[in-house]
């Protein structure tokens, strides 16, 4: 049985009320610097919880097809794998994206595993999981769209190599201003338009997590 667990609707407030999947801790490469120390997924303790239940099968796993019949109608994208990612689970996650398109909804995904043969197919819906420009060069070359884990003094936009590189401008809770969500934004998606731009996510997480992050990931 795959080791993915499916939510008909998130209650994650960065990413909004949308389906979102879940996986366990070994679906992440090795290769990931942040896998053991400094992801903000493993450094929240129900993650880690809802990772051991889905690794044990003692919760009750819920299929994408079964998720996709209680989705919330203002859903427009489906986030796979806010925490885990896709090792040795690349053909089952295709067969997702596509019924996700066939659904009319926008796939949202990032790999840390972008080096792997494998993973070379999710080009086309997931954005390579960079942590240092040298990541991302290296990830462009292979026709990967990217995103860039950063920390320090992150801009609001600015161009890397040549490239328009934006910081995540997801918000929630501050004051005089309307929350964005993944939902709202879907500048992630891989698209004609999307497809050349850097998305940066400044590290976030608890003050532990954050530290241990230190070193690994770009630094403004």
């Amino acid at each position: 049985m795959r080791k993915v667990h499916w939510v008909s609707e998130s209650s994650d407030k960065k990413i909004g009320p949308v389906l979102a999947s879940y996986s366990t801790i070994d679906s992440c490469p090795d290769s990931c610097e942040l896998k053991t120390g400094g992801c903000y997924a493993w450094g929240l303790f129900y993650l880690k919880v809802l990772s051991s239940k889905i690794d044990s099968q003692k919760i009750a796993i819920k299929s994408l097809s079964t998720a996709l019949l209680d989705r919330n109608p203002i859903s427009k994208i489906v986030r796979h794998r806010v925490a885990g990612d896709v090792v040795g689970d690349v053909v089952g996650t295709l067969e997702e994206c596509n019924l996700i398109e066939k659904a009319g909804l926008t796939n949202i995904g990032y790999t840390h595993n972008w080096r792997e043969d494998e993973a070379q197919p999710l080009k086309e819906f997931f954005r390579a999981s960079c942590n240092s420009l040298d990541d991302v060069r290296e990830a462009s070359a292979m026709g990967w769209s990217t995103t860039l884990v950063a920390a320090g003094n992150v801009p609001k936009t600015t161009y890397l190599d040549d490239k328009k590189a934006i910081n995540c401008p997801a918000r929630h809770g501050v004051e005089g201003k309307k929350d964005i969500t993944c939902n709202d934004c879907t500048m992630c998606k891989v698209s004609e338009k999307t497809k050349d731009l850097i998305v940066m996510f400044k590290i976030h997480g608890n003050p532990a997590t954050i530290k241990k992050s230190q070193g690994k990931v770009h630094i403004f």
